[in-house]
Parts: structure tokens; sequence; C-alpha cells
């Protein structure tokens, strides 16, 4: 047994310190990785503080109604070891994989967007194995990264801010599954996903996240703008809506060279009420530029609902009044994803774009690593939850292509042995010198 000392993680916008509110777990108490242990008050908001280990509460040393500062040990863990955080939902079967809600969860679940739901004529028969196990394998890649980076800004081991995209993993995948490697995406500050699935290794986004030279922006970008060029990935702009209209000019750029590259835009919800969306892509249309504009609808900007700031109910439907092909599909669904996206390349190449894309999704954690997530219901949230495309595709590789579960096992172990590996070699990284605040600059 190790002790495993659970921190005071950096949670507060405007404040270091928290109140503790509430323990969630007794002394002696079994605890699992990621477990709610307790409730703190930070700037007015209550959030859980999570457990960073499994095994056994050992001792509590902040009690309800003490102020604790960032980095201070709140409790100890006897942990049972170096456990692994299992995928939320990899060996759980939803009841069905039913795109749509039952009735009395439909306007508050998916906002309206049900019957708006257009998917494509996917037969997963008509699919090679392999590459549908490829799909599953970076799926299940995101989602154990993203998860384990969660723990590390937990227990203190990470700098700066986290915004995770657990949930949307069918998004980035189907989306880069039908690019061609020298095509190209723009990002968002929620990016992770995008860069492991067009080609970030493992190894240089963590080592980015920690700000190692050897990181896949030598360190310069953090969490909120990895990228690389080499693989066809614009590092992530912060700014909301920023992707739009510079997915137009490089669009422009490849139209003007006769090149045969398509750019993808990653945007949220929330950008469609930035003017540079607009622009952006009434720019995009007036050229015929060949740029498919994706939007991942989880719902929420930040913590506002989408159908609270526009009366459409789809994001779809305003893009085609740029005269455009725009269509809403369900963005759990991987194969749905991918085989729209590749129509809608098709049409690029031709020609004929842009394109615009509604995915519907939903992310299973908050805005940013401050977020507590009150403002999801309940019956929402449980919905989206039971429609987790891992799981979704999972079902389908067991049930429809006789693919054994000890194998999607194996890729769970896989891609948890690939995080392994890399974080194992953080501490032996470069860092960056004084010096290097002056390279790769462009006045």
């Amino acid at each position: 047994m190790k002790d495993v000392e659970i921190r005071v993680p950096d949670v507060g916008t405007t404040t270091d310190e928290i109140e503790v509110v509430e323990w969630l777990v007794r002394v002696g108490e079994q605890v699992t990785l990621g477990q709610p242990l307790l409730v703190v008050e930070t700037d007015k908001a209550l959030m859980e503080i999570e457990s960073v280990a499994a095994g056994t509460l050992k001792q509590i040393i902040a009690e309800p109604g003490q102020e604790m500062a960032t980095g201070e040990v709140l409790a100890i863990v006897a942990s049972e070891g170096a456990a692994q955080l299992a995928m939320t939902t990899s060996s759980t079967t939803p009841a069905s994989t039913n795109t749509a809600p039952a009735p009395s969860v439909q306007k508050q679940a998916a906002g309206q967007f049900d019957n708006a739901l257009a998917i494509p004529d996917v037969d997963i028969d008509s699919y090679d194995r392999d590459f549908l196990l490829s799909l599953y394998e970076r799926m299940a890649l995101i989602r154990t990264f993203e998860d384990r980076v969660k723990l590390l800004f937990l227990e203190g081991s990470m700098p700066g801010t986290i915004h995770q995209c657990q949930g949307q993993e069918a998004c980035a995948v189907g989306v880069c599954a039908a690019l061609n490697q020298d095509d190209f995406i723009t990002s968002t500050f929620r990016g992770h996903g995008h860069a492991l699935a067009k080609g970030v290794t493992v190894e240089g986004l963590l080592y980015e996240l920690f700000g190692a030279l050897s990181g896949c922006c030598k360190g310069k970008g953090g969490s909120m703008h990895v990228g690389d060029m080499r693989i066809g990935m614009v590092p992530g702009i912060a700014i909301v809506g920023g992707g739009v209209p510079l997915a137009a000019g490089m669009g422009l750029a490849f139209k003007m060279q006769k090149s045969s590259q398509v750019v993808a835009s990653f945007l949220g919800d929330g950008a469609i009420a930035e003017g540079a969306f607009h622009e952006g892509i009434n720019l995009a249309a007036i050229w015929d530029l060949p740029v498919v504009y994706v939007c991942e609808n989880n719902h929420y900007g930040a913590s506002t609902r989408v159908d609270k700031v526009m009366r459409n109910q789809r994001i779809s439907e305003r893009a085609a009044t740029y005269g455009i092909p725009a269509q809403t599909i369900d963005g759990n669904d991987v194969l749905a994803v991918y085989e729209t996206t590749r129509k809608a390349v098709e049409l690029c190449r031709d020609a004929q774009g842009p394109v615009f894309l509604e995915l519907l999704t939903y992310r299973r954690t908050g805005h940013s690593r401050r977020d507590a997530c009150h403002y999801q219901p309940s019956e929402e949230r449980d919905y989206w939850m039971s429609r987790d495309p891992i799981t979704l595709l999972g079902v389908q590789l067991v049930e429809r292509r006789g693919v054994p579960q000890n194998k999607l096992d194996e890729l769970q172990t896989k891609v948890n042995q690939q995080f392994d590996d890399a974080l194992s070699a953080v501490p032996d990284q470069p860092m960056p010198t004084v010096d290097d605040l002056t390279t790769d600059l462009w006045a």
C-alpha cells in the first residue's frame, strides 16, 4: 500500500483558496479512481474534488468549514497500487443504441434537435474490420488521454489550464478519418482530441502540456494551442470563432495553387454568435472554397445552452442561408460522421465547397477545469451518457462484426500503455530556457 496525497487543485478563477463544505466519503471506506471525495466552495460556486488514486480513505486532514489553498493536502488515500483509469463506459452496454431519446426527454435532452438528425445510410458490415478497430482505438486513446490528464491536473502535477473533450471523440475521429494526410484542420481551445485524431503523437501532446521543448509546439502552445503543421494541424486558436476566417484563407490559397487539399475547420456552437463566423463562412461561400466547417454542437457555449441564444432549431439552418450545403447529423455515431465528412470532402475537391456540418454531441466534463458543470440537467446528462460514442461502436463491433470483447480490452490496454510510456518519459524532457523566448517568432 502506498499513501497518496489528495491536494487542492487550482480550481479558483479569482482566488487560490477553497472552503471544505462536505466530505462524501468517510475514513476507512474504499474509493475508486476519479470518485468524488468532497465538495468545496470557491468563487461562490460548489464543486466536487475527485480522488487521484484507488484504495482506502486513510485520513481526512481538512474538516468542513476549513479554508485551504491550492496545493495543500486535503486527505490521504492508501493506494492499492498504480491503478489505471479505465474508460468510463468501455465495458458498459447501453440498453439501446437508438438515436432517438424517450419522448419525455426529447426537448430537454437534445434541445429539439432530435428530429433533425440526418443519419447517412451506414452499414457497418460494409467496412473493413481493421478500419473499424482503428476508429475504436483512436477514440479510446482520446478518452484515456483526457481522463488521465484530468487526474494529473487534480494531483497538481500538470501546469496551466485544460479544456477537455470527453464524449466528443466520434467528431474528431470521424472527421479526420475522412481526410488525406496532406489535408489540414484548424482547431479550438478544446483541441486534444483533434490533435490525436489528426496524428499528433501522445508523446508530443503530453510533453506540450508539460511545457517541454519536445512538445508538439516546443512548449509554447500549452493545452489551448496544440497542433503540428507537419501533420496538417494548425495550432489551436483560443479565440472563439477565430479558425473560421483562417480556414477560408487557407482554402483560398489551396484554390489559387490549384491544389486538391481541403481544410476541415472545427468550431463550437458558441462560435455561431461571433462576427468572424458569419464573415468567414460568407467569404468561403462566395468564392467556393474547399473548406468543411465542422460545428461540434455540445449544446453549451460555456454554461449557456445553445437554444437560449438562437431561435433556429438547427445551427445548420443558419449556415445554409449562405447558400452552401449544410447538414445536422449524430455526432456520437463515428461512422455517420465519417461518411458525411467523406462526402463533404468530395464536394470540396470538386470545387463545390464549402460545406457546413453540425455534429450533435455532448461533453461529459465541464467547460474548463474550474467548471463544476451543475448547469447540465440530470435527465439530459443521463440521456447523453447512455449514448457514449465509444460504447456505441464497441457494441456494434461485438454484436454485428463478431469482434470478441477481449480484443477491445486489448486495445484499451494498448492505449493505457502508450500513455504510461509517455508519462514516464516526462521528467527526462528538456525544458525551455530564457533564450527560447525569442525563437520561432515573427515580427
